[in-house]
């Protein structure tokens, strides 16, 4: 019975961890914050839902979903951005056609709204910051 009792209380456990995990619909904190994030938009020109990749990190798309209001709201990130805002000071974004930052690329620089080119439109799969030596 002492067996079992511990054997419960660490499924117990491990199932408090998974429903107090956060959220993978975005990264950071929900908004696109000067001088940290980088933020994807579903459509051209940073406007409709966003996902806001936080600084330091590198992502695969897949993970995330867009948030609300706008177009978009619901989707995943992975091949739906249409644009990307980048808010940090100094780091540029690397925005990758394939998973695991591969592939063709598009550089998003510091304090930049751009559409996403004619062949990462709606194809992004990862992106990274790469750092200024903040992380």
């Amino acid at each position: 019975m002492k067996k079992f009792t511990a054997v419960s209380a660490i499924g117990l456990s491990i199932a408090s961890l998974l429903v107090l995990a956060p959220n993978a619909s975005a990264s950071g904190d929900g908004h696109c914050n000067e001088g940290k994030d980088a933020c994807f938009h579903y459509n051209s020109g940073g406007v409709g839902a966003f996902v806001d990749i936080d600084d330091c990190w590198g992502y695969n798309h897949a993970n995330f979903t867009f948030i609300g209001p706008g177009a978009g709201a619901g989707l995943s990130l992975k091949n739906n951005a249409a644009s990307v805002t980048n808010w940090t000071h100094s780091n540029p974004h690397y925005v990758y056609y394939y998973s695991d930052r591969q592939g063709p690329v598009q550089i998003i620089g510091p304090w930049v709204t751009a559409n996403l080119n004619g062949t990462l439109k709606n194809q992004n799969a990862s992106s990274i910051f790469y750092e200024s030596g903040n992380c």
